[in-house]
């Protein structure tokens, strides 16, 4: 009984450390399958070639227009964002102006005033003066006439103040007042409009790059699928070597035989 399991275990390990390609199948025919399904094989790794390379190019194409798409949406945001800030640095600018032209209104009404209010002290002043004068020489009333005099003096130094010194202040006051309210509308206006521009250049950068992102993107997924396709056909176009080597083998043995 011992002596029947060591025949066994013998052949057992005889059979565990002989070559497979002592049990392999050699013969021409056999060879000749190999080959046919080799062929079969890199057609058909040709046909995938074929559809990676429509999906590659489809794929780039669409990366592409990804990026035109995202370029144009950012050049059109910069076109917006720089018209609405010129819109309203014009009529921020056109407010401003109107804001200038009433200051100016306002200090020609001020002078104006003045000259009404001088004119009026003027009135009042030479008509005291005319009436103190028919009293001095009717009435003899000659110390209405010295203070209707001073006083009639006194007037005109404030017709003058007032149509002059005071009348320049109150003008300047009012330009001053109406520039003012000219900076106040069209400053901010002006700065945002600057920001838009800003802005604007920010998004022309940002399309450049989206679209320069996109062209990289497209040429990455070609690489890839170039690799791909070019590790396809190689293990294709070996195996049918290798059965083609296989079959010149079993021909030339079967021949020797």
């Amino acid at each position: 009984m011992n002596r029947v399991r060591a025949i066994v275990c013998c052949a057992s390990l005889v059979v565990a450390l002989s070559p497979l390609a002592a049990f392999a199948d050699t013969s021409p025919s056999h060879a000749a399958d190999e080959v046919a399904n080799g062929q079969a094989q890199l057609i058909q790794a040709q046909q995938q070639v074929s559809d990676m390379q429509a999906n590659a190019q489809l794929s780039a194409a669409n990366e592409r227009m990804i990026g035109v798409l995202q370029s144009e949406a950012m050049r059109q945001l910069q076109l917006n964002n720089v018209a609405n800030g010129n819109a309203l640095e014009q009529i921020a600018a056109a407010l401003a102006n109107a804001a200038r032209a009433n200051g100016d209104l306002n200090a020609r009404n001020e002078l104006a005033i003045a000259q009404i209010k001088a004119a009026a002290l003027v009135a009042t002043a030479d008509a005291n003066l005319a009436n103190a004068q028919q009293l001095a020489q009717n009435k003899g009333r000659f110390d209405e006439l010295a203070n209707a005099q001073a006083q009639s003096a006194l007037l005109h130094q404030v017709a003058d103040f007032l149509t002059s010194t005071q009348a320049e202040m109150n003008m300047a006051n009012a330009k001053q007042i109406g520039q003012e309210q000219a900076d106040a509308i069209h400053t901010p206006a002006i700065a945002q409009q600057q920001n838009s521009e800003a802005m604007g250049a920010n998004e022309l950068l940002a399309a450049d790059t989206a679209l320069n992102a996109s062209a990289l993107n497209a040429t990455s997924v070609m690489v890839a699928s170039d690799t791909v396709e070019a590790d396809t056909l190689a293990h294709a176009e070996a195996s049918l070597i290798n059965a083609e080597a296989m079959l010149a083998d079993a021909t030339a043995a079967d021949n020797t035989q």
